[in-house]
């Protein structure tokens, strides 16, 4: 596979017959699915990694398949926390509000969101927690499974808990 950028989110990806065969496909049996799997373990060869969707178009020949793919940056920014006390002392840190923040609760630790613009927030944030990149659909199974526990200005509020 040979993969080349075309932009800063942008890649186009050739995909050999050869390539293929060490799949057990042939250009013509390539589904969008198995096309996305490709993509994504040529991005994991080639050392890239990916936050956020990616987006791809598939053109399949007899001479191999050309790949546009095109990763849209995620929206927001996930950390999660053992303890609360670790989130609110991430919080004091803080030099301005974040009132996009939420907090959530699942699977025994707590969560909290902000947009991904925010990257001084992040970057404090992930002194105190862990910066959770690579959980697939992440949004979605927290808005099912977790619980909301803080919707809005999530650290703000916090620290009226835990103050100093």
């Amino acid at each position: 596979m040979t993969i080349q950028s075309i932009g800063s989110a942008s890649v186009a990806l050739y995909i050999t017959p050869t390539d293929l065969q060490q799949y057990g496909l042939t250009p013509a049996e390539l589904t969008l699915e198995r096309a996305l799997e490709l993509t994504r373990a040529a991005f994991r060869e080639a050392g890239i990694t990916l936050e956020g969707s990616i987006e791809i178009e598939a053109y399949p020949e007899r001479c191999g398949v050309l790949v546009f793919a095109h990763v849209q940056p995620p929206e927001r920014s996930w950390f999660s926390f053992a303890c609360l006390e670790e989130v609110a002392a991430a919080a004091r840190c803080l030099p301005e509000p974040c009132p996009e923040a939420e907090l959530f609760w699942w699977e025994g630790r707590w969560w909290i969101s902000l947009p991904a613009r925010r990257r001084g927030a992040a970057a404090l944030l992930s002194e105190f927690g862990r910066q959770e990149h690579g959980l697939p659909h992440l949004e979605a199974r927290l808005a099912e499974h977790g619980r909301r526990v803080l919707e809005e200005d999530a650290l703000t509020r916090l620290l009226s808990y835990f103050p100093v």
